[in-house]
């Protein structure tokens, strides 16, 4: 027996019509890419996370991929990485050219812990070549849709002059304090 690693056929039927008459729409406009459908989608998850713009793309490893280079990350960057997540997450990093630095999670939540990302920023680590990488960036992920303890990741972040990206895909209802992530 084969067990897939995702079936998504229970949630596609729970929302069938929805998606069919949307990709009909789709059909028949011809605009298979940007246009109206996703237009209408970028304002509707703008609202809903209660941002002012989201962006589609065409996976959550290429928002990771454009945030980071957004950023400007790249080669002889490091960018921390929770050492429990999907492998898109270290994927992206090393896809713009810079190096995942790995760090613990907290066993009760799976999350990144905030004290293994505090112990890496006081002793980072050497690459392949004699020099230490640069670290420019955190990357918690909200996992299993339970969020990533934000406060003190912000708090390193700042003190240390690091930019933050959230990975949400596999959050996208999860709220912390208040706030969608």
């Amino acid at each position: 027996m084969k067990i897939p690693l995702l079936d998504l056929t229970r949630q596609y039927m729970a929302i069938k019509e929805e998606i069919d008459a949307a990709i009909q729409r789709v059909l028949a406009s011809g605009r298979f890419i940007l246009g109206p459908e996703v237009e209408a989608f970028e304002k509707e998850v703008a609202a809903y996370c209660g941002v002012k713009h989201a962006i589609g793309v065409a996976s959550g490893t290429d928002a990771l991929l454009l945030s980071l280079r957004a950023l400007g990350i790249g080669p002889g960057d490091g960018v921390i990485v929770p050492s429990f997540t999907f492998f898109a997450t270290a994927g992206a990093v090393v896809n713009v050219g810079a190096t995942p630095v790995f760090v613990d999670i907290d066993p009760k939540t799976f999350n990144i812990d905030p004290e293994s990302v505090r112990k890496v920023l006081e002793n980072p680590p050497v690459t392949r070549h004699p020099s230490r990488v640069t670290i420019k960036a955190i990357i918690p992920v909200h996992l299993y849709g339970q969020p990533a303890d934000m406060d003190p990741i912000l708090e390193i972040a700042q003190r240390h002059g690091l930019r933050v990206i959230e990975d949400a895909a596999q959050a996208h209802d999860a709220e912390c304090k208040g706030r969608r992530v």
